[in-house]
């Protein structure tokens, strides 16, 4: 492989897997990769660390990676962003051929952070190390039964790998895309999500996947690319390997492209250039996640909405913000901050989430679903926006989150002067049931959600 691509196999097909800030709790976020990893039969080692336990679901655990004794390909770091220096201090010492780091803090929440992110990539490239994220939400190869993420997306059920390979610079946006093509019998084989890009970048993970044998078609979800060159490299190596590429590629308005700068710190570049770039390289461009995943549904007819209309978008994935803001400002809405009183208490709930609008709660709210419902309800009863518009991703299948957000929509239902409520996200047929007998629409697709807020306002 050219000296100037990272060698990714040590990534996606590791012969070891070492957990940093692993969890007993299995539901956590240094707990869950260790319980799929084992769940679904990965047929590696698998190390849990941690500084005091002695075992951790059933695994011998160890205070470092020094302590391990044995070579690791694969480190998921699960620490807080002040331990990051020092498990990288381990990855580097031990030899480590690759590393995923999930923590967040980073360039999408200040100068300190980019620094921090800028340095921890320099170390890992210095080192020969293949860094994914930070900030991200891991891969999954399903040939190899690798599952290093903890999202809950494959929890129930792992499928054997298919020929479809989904690379997304958003975590959620790919969880959310997964579970969309799962239903729609789309197989997944592959799946990397590439966050704040300190090392392996989009075009890094396509330029790999052309020579899987596994992989026959690629799926993106981009915001912006470091590198247009190297993204434009690895497409024209897609299409020499005659493998379908589609890209859903946001940020296109400046409201887009302000999410994106407060999600994983990316610039979106000029949408004109993207677009020229992808006609030149065979790439498909598609503007939704049922697009992305083949599941285009016809154009629905233009909402009618009075320009500068205040609404407000809620999320729990900042890359699925990003796309709300974009169909936000095609529609001419306004989208005015989260009142500071209501701000306020959400960042004191969650300190990294965004209360800008698009207003990201993060995907915290699945541990701490009373401050998405809490944050729900300042915004409909503020008088600032007439309508809102909700993306739960699979939020409404966490435990307790159903009931306590039934209790709010009822409450917001009975009140004439709140702001309308339109859902989007994965939910189940009964509760979808129960949402359209309380009046509230609901939508696979977050942009429809967008624009059926627009005419409810």
């Amino acid at each position: 492989m050219n000296a100037s691509w990272p060698e990714l196999r040590p990534l996606m097909a590791p012969r070891s897997v070492a957990v940093i800030g692993a969890s007993t709790e299995p539901n956590k976020v240094g707990g869950m990769p260790i319980r799929l990893l084992r769940q679904h039969g990965y047929p590696g080692a698998v190390y849990p660390v941690h500084r005091t336990a002695a075992e951790i679901q059933g695994l011998r655990a160890y205070p470092s990676l020094d302590a391990i004794g044995a070579p690791v390909d694969l480190a998921l770091v699960a620490v807080p962003v002040a331990a990051c220096d020092e498990a990288m201090d381990q990855l580097v010492r031990t030899g480590a051929r690759a590393a995923i780091v999930f923590s967040s803090g980073f360039a999408e929440t200040s100068d300190a952070g980019a620094n921090l992110q800028r340095r921890l990539g320099d170390r890992a490239r210095e080192a020969g190390i293949a860094l994914l994220g930070p900030n991200c939400l891991g891969a999954m190869n399903f040939h190899e039964r690798l599952f290093a993420t903890f999202s809950p997306v494959v929890l129930r059920d792992a499928p054997r790998g298919g020929p479809v390979a989904l690379v997304s610079q958003s975590g959620a946006v790919g969880g959310y895309a997964y579970t969309l093509a799962r239903r729609a019998g789309v197989g997944i084989g592959h799946w990397i999500t590439t966050g704040n890009e300190a090392g392996v970048q989009v075009a890094d993970a396509i330029h790999w996947l052309v020579r899987e044998p596994g992989c026959g078609s690629i799926l993106v979800y981009l915001e912006g690319a470091r590198d247009l060159d190297r993204l434009q490299q690895a497409l024209l190596a897609a299409r020499a390997a005659a493998k379908p590429v589609t890209v859903v590629k946001v940020g296109h308005t400046p409201a887009g492209s302000r999410a994106a700068r407060w999600h994983t710190g990316s610039d979106t570049g000029d949408a004109l250039v993207y677009r020229r770039l992808f006609e030149a390289c065979g790439v498909r461009q598609v503007s939704t996640i049922g697009e992305l995943i083949g599941n285009a549904a016809p154009p629905a007819a233009a909402p009618t909405a009075e320009k500068g209309t205040p609404i407000a978008l809620f999320s729990v994935s900042g890359g699925v913000g990003i796309m709300m803001a974009d169909r936000a400002e095609e529609l001419g809405l306004e989208l005015p901050p989260l009142p500071e009183p209501a701000a306020q208490r959400l960042r004191q709930a969650i300190p990294f989430a965004s209360t800008r609008n698009p207003i990201d709660v993060t995907g915290q709210v699945f541990s701490q679903p009373a401050v998405l419902v809490q944050a729900l309800h300042d915004a409909a009863h503020c008088g600032r926006y007439r309508a809102l518009a909700v993306f739960l991703a699979a939020a409404a299948q966490a435990p307790g989150v159903w009931p306590l957000l039934q209790a709010c929509i009822t409450r917001v239902r009975a009140d004439p002067a709140a702001a309308r409520l339109v859902l989007s996200g994965i939910l189940s047929a009964e509760q979808q049931a129960w949402l359209q007998a309380q009046g509230c629409q609901v939508f696979a697709e977050p942009a429809r959600a967008v624009e059926a807020a627009a005419a409810a306002a």
